[in-house]
């Protein structure tokens, strides 16, 4: 079947100049045109296809030839963004969607890629172009939810993901994020359903667990939720994930610990004055190596509450409490880093052990 060719044309004054090279961008007259016409045809050379390209004093003419075996474009632009070459992709797409408005497929991808760049009420209009079009498209309300979700219009991303989420009650990333969209807007009751099934469906997703882990932590239901923070840190070990359930787990330990112990801890105090004893002329290293530890092991939990010594370091001698393990670590991070916020507020137990042990 032959190649038919296709043209397509737009305002040179749509024409983007931060797209040329630096030294070309202030170019003028014959010399602008030309350097225009180059970064075309190089900017669309090997998609499948060939770029015939001409420009005009107002006018740029795109006659693009696509071969019978070349992938459509908005697929092509599709696997650029998929790669994390989004100026390819977008440039290919934004093609596509100039050939034929209504390519869903452009639509779609274009769409997500400028919402992955922060163009956020560029990608809305053509999010909402697709449903209003295609709105069976696979991932097409999930798509738009999350851009209204990026600019604050929680409403419609919430309209958006039950659209998605009716149309396929097993859309695990339709559950995902209209449990979140739900949380944020305090209906924690309703998003709670969502976000159980988005983990059913993503067993190995740490986003939704923490997204789950969080929804039970303000519900107050505080051992389940430290058990997703858990589930959290152990599929995403050292990741932005993990960091953020362990500052929720932080929270729940803090709360226990003074629902405990009331006012100023003496046990606390004695543990954070033993710390302080024991990092006495140790290097940053030694001080450094030892925190590390407990924390790599406050991964699996340690309980503030039971006070049996029964854990054991490859770095210190002798078996500990969960609560003596994070007043060491809490010690070991003030004289690594005092900005670091361990979560659990012993601050106040820290103070005086410091005065009694004569720091200033």
């Amino acid at each position: 079947m032959p190649a038919s060719p296709h043209d397509i044309q737009f305002a040179l004054a749509e024409f983007d100049r931060s797209q040329l090279p630096e030294a070309q961008r202030d170019l003028q007259g014959d010399d602008f045109l030309q350097a225009v016409r180059e970064h075309l045809i190089e900017q669309f050379a090997g998609h499948g296809g060939a770029a015939e390209v001409a420009v005009s004093s107002d006018r740029v003419i795109i006659r693009w030839k696509e071969t019978s075996e070349a992938e459509p474009l908005a697929e092509q632009g599709g696997n650029f963004l998929k790669h994390g070459d989004y100026d390819q992709g977008i440039a290919l797409l934004k093609l596509a969607l100039k050939r034929n408005p209504e390519d869903a497929a452009a639509l779609f991808n274009l769409g997500m890629g400028l919402g992955d760049r922060d163009q956020t009420g560029e990608a809305l209009e053509l999010l909402l172009r697709l449903v209003a079009i295609a709105p069976e498209y696979p991932g097409a309300w999930v798509a738009l939810g999350v851009a209204q979700a990026r600019s604050g219009q929680w409403d419609g991303a919430i309209h958006s993901f039950r659209e998605a989420v009716t149309s396929d009650p097993q859309d695990a990333f339709a559950r995902k994020n209209l449990g979140a969209a739900l949380s944020q807007t305090g209906q924690l009751a309703e998003a709670r359903d969502h976000l159980k099934a988005a983990v059913v469906l993503l067993p190995s997703d740490a986003q939704a667990w923490l997204n789950l882990a969080m929804n039970l932590e303000q519900s107050g239901e505080t051992e389940v939720a430290n058990t997703a923070y858990t589930q959290v840190m152990q599929l995403d070990p050292g990741g932005r994930f993990s960091e953020l359930a362990e500052l929720g787990r932080n929270r729940i330990t803090g709360l226990g610990f003074r629902k405990a112990g009331g006012g100023l801890r003496p046990d606390v105090v004695s543990f954070c004055g033993e710390a302080l004893r024991l990092f006495d002329g140790m290097s940053k290293d030694e001080v450094q190596r030892i925190t590390v530890e407990i924390a790599m092991l406050g991964t699996k939990g340690l309980s503030v509450n039971n006070p049996v010594a029964k854990h054991t370091l490859r770095t210190l001698p002798g078996k500990f409490s969960g609560l003596h393990l994070l007043c060491i670590e809490f010690v070991g991070l003030k004289m690594i880093d005092p900005s670091v916020d361990l979560g659990l507020d012993i601050s106040a137990e820290y103070a005086e052990a410091c005065r009694l042990h004569g720091n200033p």
